[in-house]
Order: C-alpha cells, then sequence, then structure tokens
C-alpha cells in the first residue's frame, strides 16, 4: 500500500481489511532553495547511520518525513550527490562543506524534530535571466578545483528594515570543473553618482586561501569574475 501523507498531525491512522496502525511522526526535513527562499521539491538522499533501512517519506507539502523512530541521539545521513540533488549543493547547517553530511539530532519523546536543510545553487542552477549573478572557476596550477567553498559578501538591504543595509555572506562550492555561481538579492538602489555596488570574493579549500578579489555587480545582469587561484 501506498500513502501521500500530509504534515497536519504528530500521528495519523491507516486503516486496511479492517486492521488499525497507527504511525507517529518522528522528524520532519524541509528543504529549502536559498535562492527562491522556498520549498525545494527535489529528491535528496537521507538515512540514519544507527537505523540504515528507515527511509523518509515525502509529505504532500514537500516534507521530509521518518515516522514510528524510537527517542534516542541519531545521526542524519545526507549525501550531497549531483546525480541526485542537482542542481543544488546540500549546505551543512555549520563546519565543513563535505560530500556526506553527518547531522547530530535528538528524537525526544512525543515529540517532532523539524528543522531547514539549506540548498545552495550549483552552476547549473536554471536562474532567471534577470537575476544578478557572478560567475567564475577556482583554480590551482592552471586546473580547475572542485569542492572548494566560495564567499561572497556584500552589502544588501535590510530584511527587516528597508532603510538600513548590511553585509551578507553567501557561500557555495565549486563543481567538478571547479566552477561556482555566487547570487545576489535585495541590493541597495544605485542612483546617479553613487559608487558602483561590488562583492568580496574569496575560495577556500583545506588549509588554502585565494587572495581576495573585489567584483562589480550590476542588478540583473551576469558577471564573469577573473579566477580565484588557491596558492600551492
Amino acid at each position: 500500500m501506498i500513502f501521500t501523507r500530509p504534515y497536519v498531525t504528530r500521528y495519523f491512522v491507516d486503516v486496511e481489511q479492517g486492521d488499525s496502525h497507527r504511525h507517529d511522526l518522528s522528524i520532519a526535513i524541509r528543504p529549502m532553495d536559498q535562492f527562491t527562499e522556498e520549498r525545494a521539491l527535489t529528491p535528496l538522499r537521507l538515512k540514519l547511520k544507527e537505523l540504515p533501512t528507515a527511509r523518509p517519506i515525502r509529505s504532500i507539502s514537500g516534507l521530509l518525513c521518518f515516522e514510528d523512530i524510537n527517542p534516542r541521539k541519531y545521526t542524519l545521513l545526507v549525501q550531497n550527490d549531483p546525480e541526485i540533488v542537482d542542481p543544488f549543493f546540500v549546505k551543512p547547517l555549520a563546519g565543513t562543506w563535505t560530500d556526506i553530511l553527518e547531522i547530530p539530532i535528538e528524537v525526544l519523546p512525543n515529540a517532532i524534530l523539524s528543522f531547514d536543510l539549506q540548498l545552495a545553487p550549483r552552476p547549473s542552477y536554471p536562474f532567471p535571466p534577470n537575476a544578478t549573478l557572478v560567475r567564475g572557476i577556482v583554480t590551482q596550477n592552471s586546473l580547475g578545483v572542485a569542492d572548494a567553498v566560495v564567499r561572497a559578501t556584500y552589502s544588501e538591504v535590510n530584511p527587516a528594515d528597508n532603510t538600513q543595509n548590511i553585509l551578507k555572506t553567501v557561500e557555495s562550492l565549486t563543481n567538478r570543473e571547479g566552477e561556482y555561481v555566487a547570487f545576489f538579492k535585495r541590493l541597495p538602489k544605485v542612483k546617479q553618482g553613487d559608487p558602483a555596488l561590488t562583492a568580496d570574493l574569496v575560495a577556500v579549500k583545506g588549509g588554502s586561501q585565494s587572495p581576495p578579489q573585489t567584483v562589480v555587480i550590476k542588478e540583473g545582469t551576469t558577471q564573469k569574475a577573473n579566477p580565484l587561484v588557491l596558492p600551492l
């Protein structure tokens, strides 16, 4: 029997040929598209390290849910597989980007553990034509570097107070060819005579960091940056 399950209650009961079965919702994970800031309906490979046979079920609202999980501490494994999650990288909740994220979690009695999982756009992400982007490559010894973290810092209009600007840093990961894309939203309005908007870029992998690079960004356009070069 296949169920499509909304995420509306702590538990639900299914009935088949007169038998009833109660299922408790234990974990609810919401994949979020960092560019649209909306729920992402994309497949993800999730499992619990301590319960390798447990599989999440996608609710009709797009949540990935584990049911009937006994209360205790677990390790949630999220695989960053381009063939599975393209056009996204899975962003860690904190710490270092890795191919397989290991997230410590704890399921408590009579409670639902819920959190967002941020998905950062890959270079192949279908951005709209009017997106504000910077595209580039990270190199080392003239070769593209995969899985380097690229940080872009820029001035953004404060979402909580549109009369103020704040510094914001967005992160992404390079693909197998060393390519990256950085997106920018809520940019301050530029009036005639104002200085151009800029973003400061830096690439990091292991203990290596590229010299910073400043790129002029223009709302609604895509700019190409010079290579970010990691030292040998």
